[in-house]
């Protein structure tokens, strides 16, 4: 079994267990691209970080707007994008179920 020795190589490994802290997202592409693992940078449901906005694509290698849904690249510059894209967004629902109040 592989133990990581270096204190850099010991925070790349805890920086993907928190995966979701923003202040660990250099240390997770690091790690992740270091150990071939690119496909998990993406937009995909199975990936654990998303490419920063300004660089290029990870699974095009283009920069420029990544289409969720279709899944393909659109061309555009990010700029273009937010330009025309629609400022709703999918809203995460919380607390869909209601507290059972005690009846006396």
């Amino acid at each position: 079994v592989y133990v990581a020795t270096s204190p850099h190589e010991k925070a790349m490994q805890r920086a993907l267990i928190q995966y979701r802290n923003p202040k660990n997202y250099d240390l997770v592409v690091e790690a992740l691209t270091k150990a071939g693992r690119t496909d998990l940078i993406g937009y995909d449901k199975k990936c654990l970080v998303r490419p920063r906005q300004g660089s290029r694509n990870v699974r095009t290698g283009k920069s420029g707007a990544y289409d969720r849904q279709s899944g393909a690249h659109t061309g555009k510059s990010n700029a273009q994008d937010t330009r025309t894209a629609s400022p709703s967004r999918k809203k995460t629902i919380r607390n869909v179920h209601k507290k059972k109040t005690a009846k006396s």
